[in-house]
């Protein structure tokens, strides 16, 4: 009978101890969930930076080689307008 409750009781501490060090920590569960938790979001992040950047570096090749897309791009933010294009303004009726 003693010696079934020195069984419990030890593994009740060796349970015990295992939790103490095992949870907290550099290297316990919990960091690692942390740790894993992070990686997920920088994989996300990384995934959608590689799609910004291929969309950049396409965006960079139209610039450089396609004459047209410079035009459009400079009609379009600069609001400049092609010899020969005539200007049309609406004003709004004032209420």
């Amino acid at each position: 009978m003693r010696t079934t409750h020195a069984l419990i009781l030890g593994a009740i501490l060796v349970f015990a101890l295992l939790l103490v060090f095992t949870l907290p920590g550099e290297r316990g569960v919990i960091r690692g969930y942390q740790l894993h938790k992070d990686l997920t979001t920088l994989k996300s992040t990384n995934e959608h930076l590689e799609r910004e950047n291929a969309a950049l570096a396409k965006e960079a090749t139209m610039l450089r080689d396609n004459m047209a897309y410079i035009e459009h791009v400079i009609v379009r933010e600069l609001n400049m307008v092609r010899p020969g294009d005539t200007i049309v303004v609406f004003k709004r009726k004032k209420n």
